[in-house]
């Protein structure tokens, strides 16, 4: 039977950046801190966010991991040590693939600006040797299609322009109150699911659970392939950010 973890947000971790103006849930955070869980595969980190204000996060660095910024509202400036100055707006993303070092800064440059920063997880012995990149996405550039009437937009994956040396799939659902939605998973695969946006239940053989507002969940098939069935409330519907990433990657992982 699928194996169906949910953690509501009172078990995930927190943080905050320039005095408060940013404060993040974090259903993965860094080692030593609160979380729902570690890691999941290669799904290293995990945080959402929101400004109260105009906020900034300065300078600072990172080494060898693959950082997506995908923006759910407001306007998000990007700024390097590899001269890069870009903003993104809704829908879009932020990519840097850290390589052998990068610094930046974020600055949420409308009040209520919201986003997902996500850390994936590679082969660092390979790729803490290659040069950093950034790259950004705006919201028209990435896929999405109605199955029923269910919104999927493809982030990562697919027919997606992100391209990562991490293997992962990540996508963005929302499903019309009181509608269904059924996402296919292999026994060799894991799910990570964060409820951006209403609320609903998720549903596997005869096992339903509910899935509520900021929930994190984590989603393990059994068998060869299993169903997983999703059901919006009937009020709201629901938002939901999921990503897939392989239980073995092919390498050994950073230890937490």
């Amino acid at each position: 039977m699928m194996n169906i973890r949910i953690f509501p947000y009172t078990q995930q971790g927190v943080g905050a950046f320039d005095g408060g103006k940013f404060v993040e849930q974090r259903p993965i955070s860094f080692p030593g801190e609160k979380a729902a869980v570690d890691r999941v595969g290669s799904l290293f980190y995990w945080a959402w966010g929101k400004s109260t204000d105009v906020a900034e996060i300065g300078m600072h660095p990172h080494k060898a991991f693959e950082i997506v910024t995908y923006v759910i509202e407001g306007l998000v400036e990007h700024r390097d040590s590899l001269g890069s100055l870009e903003t993104v707006s809704r829908g879009g993303a932020q990519v840097i693939q850290a390589g052998s070092g990068i610094s930046h800064s974020e600055a949420f440059r409308t009040v209520g600006s919201e986003g997902l920063q996500i850390w994936f997880e590679p082969n660092l012995n390979v790729t803490v040797k290659q040069p950093a990149t950034y790259k950004q996405y705006n919201h028209e550039q990435f896929p999405s299609s109605l199955e029923g009437p269910t919104t999927v937009k493809t982030v990562i994956g697919g027919g997606a322009p992100i391209r990562l040396d991490t293997e992962v799939s990540m996508f963005d659902w929302t499903l019309q109150p009181g509608t269904e939605f059924s996402y296919k998973l292999q026994s060799s695969r894991l799910l990570a699911l964060l409820v951006i946006r209403g609320q609903g239940t998720s549903t596997a053989a005869d096992s339903t659970h509910a899935l509520a507002h900021k929930d994190f969940a984590v989603v393990e098939a059994s068998q060869e392939v299993e169903f997983l069935r999703l059901q919006a409330d009937n009020e709201e519907g629901i938002r939901i950010i999921a990503i897939e990433v392989p239980k073995d990657p092919g390498y050994v992982l950073y230890s937490k």
